[in-house]
């Protein structure tokens, strides 16, 4: 079973969205309310991690080839890149709440916060155990979760519409709060599942992994290694760690690489060439164009801004 969706050949014909601000491509969130004569007829892929909630009526969801019936107060999540599609009801008038962001929107380290980490189990695990186990990719809002949440899609919405000044940290702040939501809904229904250890396993090689490399950088070690030690194919390593980090491996690497480069420029009187092989580069090229392309200066210039 492969991963990685972008480059999988039958989803290249396949239309993929990307986060749009007034003509802008890249802003890293996007907030709409639609109704069901609105649904795209196509399936279609995200760039980014959609939230969609049902907030009227019902329908059919599509996701990995596999149809879901789907009604107000559903909550399901469309990683990125995985096609998918709505299909409206006949007899439904119904009206959807999309909320679409890249992961370092809410911030890079959010994995500290064990609700935001039972979000991103269901949000980049759950999908993909429909395939063998037929679950059911989506939540179901009720009672005080249910009223919260429209409160706070609603305010988004409202935030990302008028577009005041600060809005972007004000829907930061009310995306948290739907996910530690989500995620304590989600850590509820787990525990009724026979699934929780696999969630566990899963997440925690991600977490694993990280350690591996914090404590390895100056090594020569490689994806193929670390997804081994972590108990996952390299392709569902490689998605992941990026959907969990919001970087790839090699890109996780060279930034430890590059911290631990900049502490010895600040701290030592060791020459660059000696820094470069200490924190796990074999080029000297490669580590001073990779230092000014991520730093902005070369190695030398930084430790004399440094002084």
């Amino acid at each position: 079973m492969r991963y990685n969706f972008l480059d999988k050949k039958e989803y290249r014909d396949i239309p993929l969205y990307k986060i749009c601000l007034d003509g802008k491509e890249n802003f890293p969130v996007f907030v709409c309310k639609y109704s069901t004569n609105r649904l795209p007829l196509q399936l279609h892929r995200h760039e980014y991690l959609q939230i969609n909630y049902i907030y009227r009526g019902r329908m059919q969801h599509v996701i990995n080839n596999n149809k879901f019936e789907v009604s107000k107060g559903d909550i399901f999540i469309i990683p990125p890149y995985v096609p998918h599609r709505l299909i409206d009801s006949d007899d439904s008038n119904g009206e959807v709440f999309e909320f679409e962001f890249a992961p370092e929107f809410i911030n890079s380290n959010f994995q500290s916060i064990e609700h935001i980490k039972s979000f991103f189990d269901f949000a980049y695990i759950e999908p993909f155990l429909v395939c063998e186990n037929q679950v059911n990719p989506r939540l179901n809002l009720f009672g005080k979760e249910q009223i919260e949440a429209e409160m706070i899609l609603n305010e988004a919405l409202e935030e990302y519409t008028e577009k005041k000044a600060g809005y972007s940290l004000v829907i930061k702040s009310l995306l948290l709060k739907l996910l530690v939501i989500v995620g304590r809904v989600f850590s509820e229904s787990l525990e009724e599942t026979s699934y929780s250890r696999i969630y566990s396993r899963q997440r925690e090689a991600i977490y694993q992994a990280m350690n591996y490399i914090n404590d390895n950088y100056s090594k020569q070690i490689t994806v193929e290694e670390v997804s081994k030690i972590s108990l996952l194919s390299r392709s569902y390593f490689c998605y992941l760690f990026k959907s969990i980090t919001t970087k790839t491996f090699v890109e996780y690497l060279n930034g430890i690489r590059l911290s631990q480069a900049m502490a010895l420029l600040r701290h030592t009187n060791k020459l660059v060439v000696e820094i470069c092989y200490e924190v796990g580069f074999n080029n000297v090229n490669y580590f001073n164009k990779l230092f000014r392309q991520k730093i902005g200066v070369s190695p030398l210039t930084y430790r004399k801004m440094s002084d």
